[in-house]
């Protein structure tokens, strides 16, 4: 491939993280490579050279456009890029830079930088357009001992336009990891603070110092410069609609609500495109209990959508983090079609977002829709990394979703997953296949005997077929584990008290295998220490699988264990969310004492609990014929809802 009239212009100094990776991105589409060293003590200087650059040494003086400057004066190609170790040219195609070199009018060209934001692994982002991309011309050159820029002196020649490229800059120099390493923060103030002295009103260098404070999160410092700004300029050159941003993130994480309602209506007068400022503006309203007026703001963002071509934006804003955040809002006005497509939709931006993941899975699970999560796993195959399997994986079997499981089988029989063989064994169980699940299980335990997740199952096995001598032989392999103290509990040992986590645990793997009896006895035997509120709401789904006679069962256990103590907290009153829920799923009504449902809390739950409780006994009496939602999806969002 043939290079173009290009020079590669940068400073470093200790970049050998970083400098191959950035050389390597670019080093086949540039004529040359010119790179000034400011004092590297590591091993940058021999990878630049490596890549055939012509290295100058640069005093370093604390100023960065006087560094950059330098090393422009010894471009020789017609056009300059400027590109910093930690950045890399993100898929450049060369057709589309050779038409953006050829065009005569241009003398510069805005590029978008991706700056990677928190930790590596998160993939979260923010963009800024900024020209690094620009004619060989010595009036053209940076300005501004920090945060330097070329854009302006751009802009002051006659007849030089400066232009949007598509091109996109990937850099990593916000990573915690690297702002932790090099001490960005106080190496970025001390010269700010030093030129500030030399020009206190320089409007960049303020921005600058306030951008500076921002990143490190203190919001009061930077509010206070970046309002002090928005007093001098209201409009007009590109960072000020970050200004407008930046002060209203500032003042809502200070708690300053009327204050950043009044800076984001204003910024929207001036840049009523901005996505950013919507989603802002949502959490503002969403604070002050407006939650249609939020879900109605997050639409305008969506309706927006990605704006980072043009503004300085946050990753996810428009697109998959709006859609998150309006699937939330949904789910809080009980909408949860619309909050399960909403997260469909997020994961269609960005597959891999597990935020949206997890609400996706558990609502269409919750919804009975396993089907929906068949669909979007084949058309998104990608999805299936090991991330989404740790959420997933669990949820299903709790679930009993054995339609889903049977597909993820499949993918990992075609060589696509690799799926422990577990999952195979409990698919068994729930299709009843019980006698090859257990010689599976065997198989398993003979291979890994150390494994007490395996023996575990093989003990919730021997519950579900009611043999009881291996059931205690198997628990008392494991004698200072939670089966042995929990065998000892079903026993009827009421001196135990098992911690609430053991119960979780040993309730999901009764579930997940079918053992409705044992479910039966540990909710007998375990008194108030089995809380329902506290086990994961897919769990659910699973349980409403059981027969109807153990469903009633549970709700007679439930009866007698709440006749004589009234409802007191939240948890009660969720407890008596799933309970009406259970009785309604096998055809009967929760038999408790009117005064039961009497309210002696002020959380939400408490209401909802008592009203749908109500409800649902006038409709088994057939005083209220109609239909209402599901309880499971009614539980979940009460159990996500705070205090007000």
């Amino acid at each position: 491939m043939h290079s173009l009239d290009i020079s590669l212009c940068m400073i470093v100094k200790n970049e050998e993280t970083h400098l191959e990776q950035c050389l390597n991105s670019v080093s086949n589409l540039v004529r040359e490579i010119i790179v000034g060293d400011t004092g590297s003590e590591d091993g940058s200087i021999d990878i630049a050279r490596q890549f055939g650059a012509r290295v100058i040494s640069v005093k370093w003086e604390q100023d960065f456009a006087k560094a950059r400057n330098e090393v422009l004066d010894q471009a020789t190609c017609s056009w300059i890029l400027v590109l910093d170790a930690d950045e890399k040219a993100s898929n450049w195609d060369i057709t589309e830079l050779e038409k953006l070199l050829a065009d005569t009018s241009v003398y510069g060209y805005y590029v978008q930088i991706v700056s990677y934001v928190g930790e590596a692994d998160s993939r979260e982002f923010i963009t800024d357009s900024v020209c690094r991309l620009f004619r060989n011309d010595p009036r053209i050159r940076f300005r501004g001992k920090i945060h330097e820029e070329a854009a302006q002196s751009i802009s002051e020649l006659p007849g030089s336009p400066l232009l949007f490229s598509k091109l996109k800059i990937d850099h990593y120099g916000y990573l915690k990891s690297e702002i932790d390493r090099k001490n960005k923060a106080h190496r970025n103030q001390s010269i700010i603070h030093e030129a500030l002295r030399e020009a206190p009103q320089d409007l960049l260098l303020r921005y600058a110092l306030a951008t500076e404070y921002f990143q490190i999160e203190e919001y009061e410092e930077a509010s206070n410069i970046l309002l002090s700004l928005l007093d001098t300029i209201d409009t007009g050159p590109g960072f000020v609609s970050d200004l407008y941003l930046k002060a209203a993130y500032s003042l809502f994480m200070l708690g300053k609500d009327v204050h950043a309602s009044e800076v984001i209506k204003k910024g929207l007068i001036h840049y009523a495109d901005f996505s950013d400022l919507y989603e802002i503006q949502a959490s503002l309203l969403l604070r002050q209990g407006r939650t249609l007026d939020a879900y109605k703001t997050l639409q305008t963002s969506l309706r927006l959508g990605d704006v980072s071509a043009i503004y300085s934006s946050s990753s996810g804003c428009g697109t998959y983090r709006t859609h998150y955040m309006a699937g939330w809002v949904c789910e809080m006005l009980l909408n949860f079609q619309e909050a399960a497509d909403h997260y469909e939709q997020a994961l269609s931006f960005r597959p891999d977002y597990l935020p949206a993941w997890v609400e996706f899975v558990a609502l269409e699970l919750l919804m009975d829709r396993s089907f929906r999560l068949t669909t979007f796993l084949a058309k998104h195959p990608e999805s299936i990394n090991q991330k989404q399997l740790s959420v997933l994986i669990p949820a299903v079997l709790n679930a009993r979703a054995k339609e889903l499981l049977k597909f993820l089988l499949f993918e990992s029989d075609r060589g696509r997953l690799q799926l422990p063989p577990l999952l195979e064994v409990l698919y068994h169980f729930q299709n009843n296949e019980n006698e090859h699940a257990c010689h599976k299980l065997r198989e398993l335990i003979r291979e890994s005997p150390a494994d007490q997740t395996l023996v575990g199952y093989l003990w919730a096995a021997a519950w579900k077929r009611l043999d009881m001598v291996d059931a205690r032989y198997l628990a008392g392999l494991h004698a200072r584990g939670p089966l042995f103290s929990i065998q000892q509990k079903l026993d009827g040992d009421n001196k135990l008290i098992p911690p609430s986590s053991d119960l979780s645990l040993v309730l999901q793997m009764f579930i997940q295998v079918g053992a409705w009896d044992a479910v039966l006895a540990l909710y007998r035997h375990t008194g108030s220490e089995l809380r329902w509120t506290n086990v994961p709401l897919p769990l659910l789904c699973g349980l409403s699988q059981a027969p109807a006679l153990i469903k009633k069962e549970l709700c007679s256990v439930y009866e007698k264990k709440r006749r004589e103590i009234l409802p007191k907290n939240k948890e009660d009153f969720t407890e008596l969310l799933v309970f009406t829920w259970l009785a309604q799923s096998c055809g009967t009504i929760l038999n408790v004492p009117d005064s039961f449902t009497s309210l002696s809390d002020d959380h939400f739950t408490s209401y909802l609990g008592a009203a749908y409780h109500q409800i649902a006994k006038a409709s088994f009496y057939h005083r209220l014929p109609c239909k209402f939602p599901d309880l499971r999806l009614i539980l979940r969002a009460s159990c996500s809802t705070t205090d007000t």
